[in-house]
Order: C-alpha cells, then structure tokens, then sequence
C-alpha cells in the first residue's frame, strides 16, 4: 500500500559474501551498461484490485511494470526471467513462493543454483495478525481479518526466499501492516493501531528500508501515478541519490546514499505536499552496493537540450557494426533476438509511443503524452525471418488516456550496422 501503504521493507539476503552490487549490471542496447545478468530471476507482484469491499491499492500496478523496468533496464535481468502477477490471489502466491512445510515453488524452480541474483517486488495491502501479531501481505482474494487462514505470512516470505540458493536475494516489500489505509480501516472488528506486528527475524547480511512509521501514512505521487515512495526510491536507484548533493558521484548506489536521499526528498515532498510527516528508517551497512552500475546519464523522459549557441557533434562511429543481421537462418535469428532483447523492446517501444495516436481510443488524434503506450512485454515470439530483418510477435500490456489493457501485435524489426528500428506493425 501506500497511501494505504506504510511501510517498505528491502530485505537484502547475502549469500556467499555477495552484495546486491553483484547483480546490478545493465543491459545490452539500454542506455546503461552493456552486460546483462542473464540468471537473474525476478517476482513482481501488483495486488490493486481486491475483492470484499477492500479498498484498492491505487497504482500498485503501475508501481509493478516501473519496477520490472527498472530491473530489465537497469540491474540487466531478462524479460523472460521475471513472474509477474498482477492481483495474486492467495494460491497463486504460495505457488510461487512455497508454503509452510515446502519452499520449492516456481521460483525456487526456476533459480540456478549458486548463479541466479533474485528479486522480489510487491505492491498492495498488507496486514497485522490479529491473534499471532505477525504481519501478512494480502491476496486479493483474502479477508484482512483472518490472514492468519487466507494471508501470505512475512516471516514465511523470508524464510523460504533464505532456502534457495541464490547469490543474493533482495525483497522489496511496499505494504504496511498496520491495516490502515487511506479510506480507512482494513479490519474492522478491532483497531489495529494498538497491534504491533512481529517483524521477520535479523539474519546476517539483512538490509531493512522502512517507508514510514507505524503511525504514519504512506503517499501517492499523483502526478507520477506511483507511491511517493516508490517513485522516490526508484529515482534513488536510478542514480539521483548518488548524483545528489549527498551522493559521492561513483557511479553507484549504496544504501546510505539511497537513505539520505528519501530523508531529503521524500520527506520534504510528503510534508510539502500533503503537510504529512513520512520519515523513511534503514538499517544495515550504508556502505552496501544496492546498484553497481548506473545510468550513464541521468533517466528522464525529457531529452537533454543542448545549451544556447552550442554545437552538437556527433559522437565518432563506432570501429565495429552493433548489430549483424542473422540473414535467413532462423537459428542465428533467434539467437540474435535474445541477445539483443532489451535493444528490441526499446525499438518497439519507441515506435508505439511516437505511433500511439493511430490506435488511441479518443475520436481525435491524441497528444504524445496521452497516447497509448507499452507498460511492460509479456512474451516475444519469432515468425519470420528477412534478410535484413525480422517478424516477431509480441504480447504486451498497453496503457493511456486513463485506459488499459492487452494485446499481441506484430512488428518487423530492420536490421542495420548501427541501429534496431520498426518497419512495420499490425495486429
């Protein structure tokens, strides 16, 4: 939750001496760095629309598609390594994550042992345990006051995430347990504000980020349609809270500089906004490496202008071509798409926004900032192979002008020395 939510955990697990540093490689034809962590194995969870009556989390669905951007893009995980769930129910999470008495779930089943970095996303309600003070993240199909019988236990998250063998494992958890909310209580047989939920059990390496107080409320950033405080945290990981006047400008991201920037930023912006007090707590080493390589320039969706009078050079060509063209053999074409995955997507995604207005759902052509646009891509497929280019066929999440939804379509990717680009797309 967020204005709903109260609190954030991130639970870094270390294994083997391993920081999150080690996993946060960009990826290959982003604008960050050129490796990708091809092992890496993301869960990201956006549980906004409930059933009973419960109040919905606003934008946890558009907190899930901004963080499966930030680790396709930036920590350099694979699109087909990420299990996305949007409104999870209560079976589909046990099994992902295990239960009580087995913790070999979808992603236990899909970790390389001793290889794969893990990251887990969850945006919704969460809730206190009534009878056994344990905090519980809540299905959408679960009732607030038994989540002792329908809930997802916090203790239990962690516990069975600490029995795979990962290289480290990080759990970002934007949900209080308080059962407040910003339409008011979740469970209302009993005013939970006297209920102090039982937080996981420390273990070595453990790295906690809380959002706000027991008694404070969590924002959203209406403007951004995220939480305040994930709109603010993922701006810190994206390289402002090393650039900031309070980062030392290495080209990494640790976890004192991604505290000093939410005790600066968002709390100033919550107190500014909504005249609300919302202080964030860390624990764990400030020196932690949250993220190892950066941007190498500040994201924004804004390009940067050049200053008056100054001359634009463009950059010297490259000795080599980025892109071969596999020619006709499909083999070399598949290959050639998973290695150039995230520079495809971008391509993709690229003409669908500048396109949007032709299959934008107002009678009149829409602006660029209200046409539809790709939230995030389900699966890619390849049909056809060309000489200089290729069909695939794409499943992805579309959203604007205040809508959203599915769709497949399919695109024909040209193929130069030096640039991936759409030729085509139909549906």
């Amino acid at each position: 939750m967020r204005a709903i939510a109260a609190v954030m955990l991130v639970l870094v697990l270390l294994v083997g001496g391993k920081g999150v540093g080690a996993q946060a490689t960009g990826a290959a034809g982003s604008p960050y760095a050129d490796a990708t962590n091809r092992d890496a194995i993301a869960v990201i969870i956006g549980n906004q629309r409930y059933a009973k009556g419960i109040p919905e989390v606003r934008y946890a669905a558009n907190d899930a598609a901004a963080m499966k951007r930030f680790v396709i893009d930036v920590l350099g995980y694979r699109d087909g390594n990420v299990i996305e769930l949007i409104d999870a129910s209560q079976a589909e999470m046990y099994a992902v994550f295990g239960n009580a008495q087995d913790h070999r779930g979808k992603l236990w089943s899909w970790v390389r042992s001793g290889r794969s970095d893990i990251l887990v996303f969850y945006s919704g309600h969460g809730v206190p345990g009534l009878r056994d003070k344990r905090g519980y993240l809540l299905p959408v199909d679960a009732d607030p006051a038994t989540p002792e019988i329908n809930g997802y236990p916090l203790d239990l998250l962690v516990k069975n995430l600490s029995a795979i063998e990962a290289v480290s494992t990080t759990v970002l958890l934007d949900a209080c347990f308080s059962g407040n909310s910003a339409a008011g209580w979740l469970v209302r047989s009993a005013s939970p504000v006297y209920v102090k939920t039982v937080p996981p059990a420390p273990s070595r390496g453990l790295t906690l980020i809380t959002a706000a107080a027991g008694d404070q409320v969590a924002s959203w950033d209406e403007a951004a349609r995220l939480g305040l405080f994930t709109r603010h945290l993922l701006d810190a990981m994206n390289g402002a809270a090393d650039r900031g006047r309070d980062g030392n400008q290495d080209g990494q991201v640790t976890l004192g500089e991604v505290e000093r920037y939410l005790d600066d930023e968002m709390t100033y912006a919550a107190r500014r906004q909504f005249r609300r007090v919302q202080q964030a707590s860390v624990s764990g080493d400030p020196k932690t490496v949250l993220v190892a390589a950066l941007p190498k320039a500040p994201a924004s969706r804004e390009r940067a202008k050049p200053a008056p009078h100054s001359v634009v050079t463009p950059p010297p060509l490259a000795a080599s071509s980025l892109y071969d063209p596999p020619g006709t053999d499909r083999a070399k074409a598949l290959a050639f798409v998973d290695r150039h995955r995230i520079a495809v997507q971008k391509a993709i995604r690229l003409y669908y926004r500048e396109n949007g207005s032709a299959w934008d759902h107002k009678p009149i052509a829409a602006s660029l900032d209200f046409a539809e646009r790709i939230a995030w891509f389900r699966d890619m497929d390849l049909v056809a192979v060309h000489d200089d280019s290729l069909d695939l066929r794409v499943g992805y999440a579309w959203e604007g002008n205040g809508r959203d939804g599915d769709a497949v379509a399919k695109f024909r990717i040209a193929i130069t020395p030096d640039k991936l680009s759409v030729a085509k797309m139909w549906r």
